[in-house]
């Protein structure tokens, strides 16, 4: 089963992770548009730390999030720089915890 059919078993994780730390969910965006070179709405999130609306960003998984290792580190070091969490559930990475970041760290070597 494909990531995009099983988006609902991926919110309801995410949702209940959320849930599970009393953290409030603001904005979700849902992107299965595949291979896509554009992603606005990924953008449109990414706007949102830097306007200190958000403190953590939650997925379900890296590949997910970053389409490449260098667009991946790019990221999480602007959202660690603007001091805003991220998780990725699925490999259980978690930089709101001090292991998570050294972890990143680790990656972005």
């Amino acid at each position: 089963m494909s990531d995009q059919q099983t988006l609902p078993l991926q919110l309801s994780a995410m949702a209940d992770y959320v849930s599970r730390r009393n953290w409030e969910i603001v904005l979700e965006i849902t992107d299965v548009a595949s291979g896509a070179t554009s992603r606005p709405r990924r953008e449109e999130l990414l706007k949102a730390p830097r306007r200190r609306e958000i403190d953590v960003i939650v997925v379900w998984r890296l590949d997910r999030w970053g389409r490449s290792v260098a667009d991946l580190v790019t990221n999480l070091n602007e959202l660690q720089s603007l001091e805003v969490g991220f998780v990725s559930l699925t490999e259980a990475l978690a930089m709101t915890t001090p292991s998570g970041r050294a972890l990143a760290g680790m990656l972005a070597v």
